[in-house]
């Protein structure tokens, strides 16, 4: 997968750049300030191949002007949300059940040391770019109910990037924490 992950890359370095204006690029990305060199196509600090796609996404595709919108969807509500959503839920939502689901308390603490910001009891907002974010929420396992994680992101969020795109960041999310 990671070759697939090389080629896009590559794609997006060759094809698409020259829509940017700037030769560098600054940009907060997970609360830390990337620096771009479209040039030398070179990244500071060094990312991961699918972290580098979903910056190069968000730079040439987000608008140029204020777009921010509070509005909040989950997966579920994206076009193809329903098709993709087993693979989603597996990719992202199973991993932080399993791991959190009978301690909610590190699920928040984990989240805060990655960047995330605690906005109730056991839900958490991650900024991913200044204007897109992702709010996890957690509800622990109960004597009556398994757990359960709810995930939302700002509307916006599905004008720049396409589902998998998506899915990967809160696949990172999951990695980091």
């Amino acid at each position: 997968m990671e070759n697939s992950y090389e080629d896009v890359l590559n794609d997006l370095w060759r094809e698409n750049l020259e829509k940017l204006e700037k030769r560098t690029v600054k940009i907060i990305y997970f609360g830390e300030e990337i620096e771009i060199d479209l040039n030398l196509k070179k990244f500071n600090p060094e990312l991961e191949t699918k972290e580098k796609i979903l910056i190069l996404h968000y730079l040439l595709r987000k608008p140029k002007q204020n777009f921010f919108n509070d509005e909040i969807i989950s997966f579920k509500e994206l076009k193809e949300g329903t098709f993709y959503f087993s693979s989603i839920y597996s990719r992202v939502y199973l991993p932080l059940i399993k791991k959190y689901g009978k301690n909610p308390e590190k699920f928040v603490e984990n989240g805060i040391l990655i960047g995330g910001e605690k906005i109730s009891d056991f839900k958490i907002k991650f900024k991913i770019f200044p204007e897109i974010y992702f709010i996890i929420e957690l509800i622990p396992e109960d004597d009556e109910f398994p757990a359960d994680i709810k995930i939302f992101f700002n509307k916006k969020a599905d004008e720049i990037f396409e589902i998998e795109d998506l899915a990967i960041i809160g696949e990172l999310i999951v990695s980091k924490m």
